[in-house]
C-alpha cells in the first residue's frame, strides 16, 4: 500500500509529468506527497580561471533557491486542487540521487517519482540524469515517468470513466498465417 510519496521537482518540463503521475497515483491510493526539490551545491576548484560571470556564489544559491521554491509552490498548489494533501522540502547536495534517496528513507515514503527525458545515453550523462544513481542508492521504489503531453482538464484521468467502470481491453481473433501488424 502506498501512504507517501516522494517527487522530484525541478525546471525541466519532464517535471510535470511526474508530477501529474504522483498526484494520480496519490488520488487512487489516498496518500500523501512530499514535493522534494534539490539545490545544486557549486563546488569552485581553488585554481585562478578567467571569470566567465562576475556572479558570487550566494547570488547563484539565492536565485537557484528562489525558483526551487516558486516551482514547489506551485507543484503543492496544484495537488491540492485535486484534492491530495501535500508538503514540500529542499535540499543542498552535491549528489542529487543521494539526497533523493535519503530524503524518502527519512520521511519514510513508499516510492519515489521521477521525470526522465527521452535522450540518448551521453545527452544523459551530460545533463546530470540522476535516475541510475537514484534506482541503485534507493531502498524505495523508483518511478520513472516520461515525458507525455498535457491534459485539458484539471480533475485527474483515474477518476473519471465515461461508464464508471476502466476501458475493456480490446480483443479480436486473426487467422493462424495472417501477419502482425
Amino acid at each position: 500500500m502506498v501512504r507517501k510519496i516522494l517527487a522530484v521537482v525541478d525546471a525541466r518540463p519532464v517535471s510535470q509529468s511526474a508530477i501529474d503521475q504522483a498526484i494520480e497515483m496519490a488520488q487512487a491510493h489516498r496518500a500523501d506527497i512530499f514535493f522534494f526539490g534539490v539545490l545544486p551545491h557549486y563546488d569552485y576548484p581553488a585554481v585562478d580561471l578567467l571569470p566567465v560571470a562576475n556572479f558570487p556564489e550566494e547570488t547563484l544559491q539565492a536565485k537557484s533557491a528562489i525558483e526551487t521554491s516558486r516551482l514547489l509552490a506551485a507543484a503543492s498548489a496544484w495537488a491540492e486542487r485535486c484534492g491530495v494533501h501535500s508538503h514540500r522540502a529542499t535540499s543542498v547536495a552535491g549528489d542529487i540521487a543521494h539526497a533523493v534517496a535519503d530524503a524518502a528513507e527519512k520521511r519514510h515514503c513508499d516510492l519515489i517519482v521521477v521525470g526522465n527525458e527521452d535522450n540518448n545515453a551521453v545527452l544523459r550523462l551530460l545533463n546530470g540524469n540522476i535516475v541510475p544513481g537514484l534506482i541503485s542508492k534507493s531502498t524505495v521504489p523508483v518511478l520513472v515517468c516520461k515525458d507525455r503531453p498535457l491534459r485539458t482538464t484539471h480533475a485527474s484521468s483515474l477518476r473519471r470513466f465515461s461508464n464508471g467502470r476502466p476501458p475493456a481491453r480490446e480483443t479480436g481473433t486473426r487467422d493462424y498465417d495472417e501477419p502482425n501488424d
